[in-house]
């Protein structure tokens, strides 16, 4: 396979030509290093499975082994789906299938009909409660998946769970992940149920919003989100203008920070189909037939960095419950330059076992936060500890998130 950019004027340019510019040598290197990440995982989650699969439906090269290992996770995630499955994970799951050829499994098993069975339960959960059982995030990979999968959904359902509002798409800023998968949803619907006036209603006030996030370097929101955005912006050109948004600043922009930014399975996964012009409603397009090409896969992986001990730098760090007020503690403690957050956690909890005393979980996006000075975060309570670094949310997790002299870090009890 020849990797280029799909700087086509459909995704860039609005003229939605066949126009297809080769990139350098060393922007196709990069993309080679998202691929051999994705495929050199070894991580033990469904979801990144699923991701990969997605992400792989758009590389003509063929990777047996991995693309194998990746559909035999999904296939028993599937298999072994109870309601400790969610929502938006066998939406994945499905979605992965499609990718990877496998749609008579998903007849056979009435994999679609069980996707619908569960949408519903978040909707009769929004309906007496106010919020679904997971996140209006998963609710956008429901609705996708059945839309792509011909399933059953009522349009007027579906507008009025994706209209926008602050309970939707904030907690205290936009979501632009929940925003931008909202819109590939609502386009699919969109395109099988035209003429739908709310539904174009919900897409163009979402668009809006997202255009309000770009940055001036081009990133839309943070650089984590901004794949999705750009694929939500690749399909919604009829909402806005050309002068709303330079495609060519915000892709190479992500170009940029492929090395340092995406070393994760998950995050590189996620934004690798905008910078080849695609989308995930691409998914049940094109042959399932495989055909050689010529990426070498023969290239270097990304490592994590490690903390240097050459100089110490001293940032202030406090625990918030943020929801009862009655917790606050702060330090200020001294890390070797170039720590994580994580290490600046760790050099806390020696000073005070009692106030800074944490613990983690692993995850597809490296480990995250489950408790701090002994108060647990709670799904039932739909409580999370939140990052911050000087009163702003991080997009990056707590053991990537590499701290500065003078920062002022933040875990924060708060709700979802």
């Amino acid at each position: 396979m020849v990797l280029s950019l799909a700087f086509s004027c459909y995704a860039c340019d609005f003229l939605f030509s066949s126009l297809i510019t080769e990139v350098s040598s060393k922007e196709k290197d990069k993309l080679a290093l998202l691929i051999n990440t994705m495929v050199n995982s070894n991580d033990p989650y469904s979801s990144i499975a699923s991701h990969v699969l997605m992400a792989l439906k758009f590389v003509d090269q063929h990777y047996p082994k991995a693309e194998t290992t990746f559909l035999n996770q999904v296939k028993l995630n599937i298999m072994q789906c109870d309601d400790a499955v969610t929502s938006g994970q066998f939406a994945l799951d499905l979605l992965a299938l499609t990718a990877a050829c496998q749609t008579c499994i998903i007849k056979d098993y009435e994999l679609v009909k069980k996707l619908e069975q569960k949408f519903q339960a978040e909707v009769d959960s929004i309906d007496k409660h106010g919020h679904p059982l997971t996140t209006y995030y998963q609710l956008g990979l429901d609705v996708l998946a059945i839309c792509l999968l011909n399933g059953t959904y009522s349009t007027s359902k579906i507008a009025d769970l994706f209209s926008v509002d602050s309970k939707k798409y904030y907690n205290e800023q936009f979501s632009v992940d929940t925003g931008a998968l909202a819109v590939l949803a609502l386009t699919c619907v969109d395109r099988k149920n035209p003429d739908v006036k709310e539904i174009r209603n919900d897409i163009r006030m979402l668009v809006e919003r997202i255009l309000k996030e770009i940055k001036p370097d081009g990133i839309i929101g943070n650089i984590y989100s901004t794949g999705r955005a750009m694929q939500a912006l690749f399909v919604t050109s009829q909402y806005y203008k050309e002068k709303d948004w330079n495609c060519t600043k915000t892709l190479q922009n992500v170009l940029n920070h492929i090395p340092e930014a995406f070393h994760r399975p998950i995050t590189a996964s996620q934004v690798f189909p905008a910078l080849l012009g695609k989308t995930y409603l691409d998914l049940t397009h094109g042959s399932c037939q495989s055909n050689p090409g010529d990426l070498n896969n023969s290239v270097p992986t990304i490592t994590e960095s490690t903390p240097q001990s050459q100089e110490n730098i001293s940032v202030k760090y406090q625990v918030v419950d943020f929801i009862t007020k009655d917790f606050k503690k702060s330090t200020e403690v001294s890390v070797p330059k170039g720590s994580f957050f994580l290490n600046v956690m760790e050099k806390a909890q020696e000073k005070d076992q009692k106030a800074f005393g944490f613990t983690t979980k692993s995850s597809e996006w490296g480990p995250y936060v489950t408790s701090v000075a002994g108060i647990e975060a709670s799904s039932k309570d739909r409580t999370y500890w939140q990052l911050l670094n000087n009163d702003q949310p991080l997009s990056q997790g707590v053991a990537d998130f590499v701290v500065s002299k003078g920062d002022k870090l933040e875990v924060r009890l708060s709700r979802y």
